[in-house]
């Protein structure tokens, strides 16, 4: 059973839409209402975004969710595009068997890309 979708509570709603958009293909507008704004990519990913008067200012770094990529380096190739685009970075890792980077969006979830 795959999973489909991840909603995020976000101080503003077309900011992490360009963020998820730019960085990770979710640039299809599935729904848009007052409410929730859904964003799907080519894959099958979708991401559901609401809107909040106020976002927690910082999760625990276990709350967080990932995109798996094929080959460390993709990783490293995500990695470096996320730098170059001023992307605040949070952990990376490459021990051979596992290469993982995760950076944080507008309003400080967690997000990483992967591969093992």
């Amino acid at each position: 059973m795959p999973l489909n979708h991840v909603a995020l509570t976000v101080a503003d709603r077309e900011r992490s839409a360009a963020f998820y958009g730019e960085h990770f293909g979710l640039t299809e507008r599935i729904m848009d209402d007052r409410h929730l704004l859904i964003l799907g990519a080519a894959d099958g990913s979708e991401l559901a975004l609401s809107d909040a008067e106020e976002v927690p200012p910082e999760l625990p770094r276990t709350n967080h969710f990932g995109f798996r990529l094929a080959t460390a380096a993709e990783v490293h190739a995500a990695r470096e595009r996320f730098r170059a685009a001023g992307v605040p970075e949070s952990e990376w890792q490459d021990d051979g068997t596992w290469t993982r980077v995760q950076v944080l969006d507008p309003d400080g979830y967690r997000v990483e890309v992967y591969a093992y």
